[in-house]
């Protein structure tokens, strides 16, 4: 059965690259490539290949669908096992391979970035694995075909003796995607399990979830809660016996820069489910939900219409405001939305969803990333 299917899936596959070249597409891709940060006359052929397969299997259009589920919509003339093999493809592994070993027509593969384990087919035939020796090691991305994988896009092979680089490489994606190594799922649940106390430090600290800071203040506080969470978990490790190890790859550096000082308010929300979060100007927007009058000040109006189109801004600070008063709340959108019968508990979450659908598109995950010792050794030496 999986050999039909990866038979059958190159074909599939080079349909649906053409389906994507049709002049409807045209817009959204150079956009996704902007976005990107390439050119498309600069673009390497394999960055060209690796942008393709991004674009037709992930990329979000403006109506929320990918291109696989149009291509699938449009065809009906597919079977029901390729319409599942087609949409599975939405699900893709990109990351940094050993080989372990080989397995008839499969290698089977261990990714450096979520420690799991990939019996890995090509649909260029076995013969291309050659060029992949035990302990060599792959940059691609993988599909879903049966229960197995498949290369999807370019790939790039280089030697064991090339393992630091390969590993430096692997720890800069983990650290710069943490979805990539929150698809294992024992990370998933230590990353959350890790974000809870880390939370439980912040509100010891701050003695809310929720603190509004003067910007010329917010660097000095947050460097003394750091200090204060280091030492709260080197006393918990040392009350274990626990010799401290780089296991686990810390928040993000809070940002310190001048958007955030520079600013009057920054709030800064220890969410327990979008982790830690930081919102300049803050005041303003608290001010107006307590006040909505105030929207009729320009400065207030359009720092919350800023909020509610910056899609670095999750629905979260509506939902902290909303619920402290949920007909101010209903108050504030009919100022800004000139929609006179607005009551927040009816349409609020429908217009986060219209204004944010970026936000929804994916579950959240953890803003606390745990890596292998591998990993993190490399990491701690940078």
């Amino acid at each position: 059965m999986t050999e039909d299917l990866v038979a059958r899936s190159g074909d599939l596959k080079s349909e649906l690259v053409t389906f994507s070249q049709r002049s409807r597409y045209d817009q959204a891709f150079h956009e996704a490539l902007h976005r990107q940060g390439m050119e498309l006359a600069r673009a390497s052929d394999e960055q060209l290949i690796m942008f393709v397969d991004y674009f037709v299997l992930q990329h979000r259009l403006r109506d929320g669908r990918t291109v696989v589920e149009e291509f699938v919509a449009a065809r009906r003339d597919l079977t029901e096992q390729e319409r599942d093999l087609l949409l599975g493809w939405r699900e893709v592994v990109e990351g940094v391979f050993e080989v372990q070993a080989r397995d008839g027509d499969a290698l089977i593969m261990v990714n450096l970035i979520d420690d799991l384990r990939y019996r890995v087919r090509s649909n260029m035939g076995p013969a291309v694995f050659r060029q992949m020796p035990r302990r060599s090691f792959v940059i691609t991305r993988l599909v879903p075909i049966g229960q197995e994988w498949l290369i999807s896009g370019s790939t790039a092979v280089f030697r064991a003796g090339q393992r630091q680089q390969i590993e430096r490489i692997a720890a800069d994606l983990a650290v710069r995607q943490p979805g990539l190594v929150l698809r294992n799922p024992d990370k998933l649940a230590q990353a959350w399990e890790l974000q809870r106390a880390e939370r439980s430090r912040f509100i010891r600290f701050f003695g809310s979830d929720l603190v509004v800071l003067p910007g010329d203040q917010f660097a000095d506080r947050m460097r003394e809660y750091e200090e204060f969470s280091e030492r709260e978990i080197l006393a918990a490790l040392a009350a274990q016996g626990t010799p401290p190890r780089p296991s686990v790859k810390p928040p993000a550096p809070v940002d310190y820069t001048a958007g955030l000082m520079d600013s009057e308010t920054v709030a800064v929300i220890y969410d327990e489910v979008e982790g830690l979060n930081f919102y300049a100007d803050f005041g303003l927007i608290e001010a107006a939900f307590a006040d909505p009058a105030l929207l009729r000040r320009r400065i207030y109006r359009e720092r919350v219409l800023d909020y509610l189109d910056d899609e670095s801004v999750s629905p979260l600070p509506f939902h902290r405001l909303a619920d402290r008063d949920h007909s101010r709340a209903s108050e504030v959108f009919r100022r800004l939305l000139r929609r006179p019968g607005f009551d927040w508990q009816r349409d609020g979450e429908q217009v986060m969803r219209d204004r944010k659908a970026w936000f929804y598109q994916q579950p959240p995950l953890p803003s606390i990333t745990p890596i292998s010792d591998r990993l993190a050794a490399v990491v701690s030496r940078s």
